[in-house]
């Protein structure tokens, strides 16, 4: 594993710990609750039907396969930090859900060839330099005419960055009425330069990446119209409203692989089947 590779891996881990130190349950505010509603919505449509075999690699929080247990998938989760293990357990100890938590690393996969329906990673690709690398194992392990399913964050210009914009000053006049102006601008400052690295690759880029190792009938969609805001309570709740008055629009615009949607979207959707 690269100096680089490895610290990130030490940046999620911390950013884990901190989550299970500061919450009893592993809950997330209700625009994170919408995002994820229309995420599993969309994902629905695709995904070959119960009990398939799914694996998500970079699980995180387990959200996702924690709904996917819940309707039926047979679900292993995979993440290199052990406090997301941890996190992801306790979610689905809560929601009294199966599945199978394994910490392990997506250059060197702990599973045989052809071992799983489906594929999923939400905001991991993302994290490498070498995407071909991790795309060739991850599609290894995918069961000739199996799913593969990624969520694709990358550091670009998208409707996230006007709240990164936001948000940034969220923060500064927080930290700055808490008479601590430097901890508003550092934290400001990790929005727009995070601690962890992020590529820039072009979505053509990706959608090659896929078919070299033998996903067809790639497609890539701009995702999610709205960015991701921190607001005080009300104000939340009137956010979240808003955009629950839009998902028509919202639904119409995730289906969309229109140039205007990759560009704007917050992030891409990519999925094909193995050859």
């Amino acid at each position: 594993m690269s100096e680089e590779r490895r610290g990130s891996v030490a940046v999620f881990e911390g950013i884990w710990q901190q989550y299970l130190s500061d919450a009893d349950e592993p809950e997330f505010t209700a625009q994170q609750e919408l995002f994820a509603e229309r995420k599993n919505e969309a994902l629905l449509k695709i995904l070959p039907p119960a009990p398939a075999t799914v694996l998500e690699c970079g699980c995180g929080s387990g959200e996702v396969s924690a709904f996917l247990a819940g309707h039926g998938y047979t679900v292993t989760l995979l993440d290199a930090s052990p406090s997301a293990l941890a996190f992801a357990e306790k979610r689905f100890h809560r929601q009294n859900l199966t599945g199978t938590f394994i910490q392990g690393d997506v250059y060197h996969l702990p599973f045989l060839d052809e071992s799983f329906d489906v594929l999923l990673s939400f905001g991991l690709l993302e994290h490498f330099e070498d995407v071909d690398v991790v795309i060739g194992e991850m599609t290894r392990v995918i069961k000739p005419g199996g799913l593969f399913f990624a969520d694709i964050v990358t550091g670009r210009f998208s409707v996230q960055t006007l709240g990164h914009v936001f948000n940034a000053a969220v923060r500064m006049i927080y930290h700055t009425a808490k008479a601590a102006p430097r901890t508003g601008i550092r934290e400001a400052r990790k929005l727009f330069k995070p601690d962890f690295y992020e590529n820039t690759y072009p979505a053509v880029a990706y959608i090659e990446m896929m078919e070299r190792a033998g996903i067809k009938d790639v497609v890539l969609h701009g995702n999610r119209p709205f960015p991701g805001l921190t607001l005080p309570g009300v104000m939340d709740r009137t956010y979240v409203a808003l955009m629950r008055a839009c998902m028509p629009l919202w639904r119409r615009f995730d289906e969309s692989s229109s140039p205007v949607t990759r560009r704007i979207g917050a992030g891409w959707w990519a999925w094909g089947r193995k050859a």
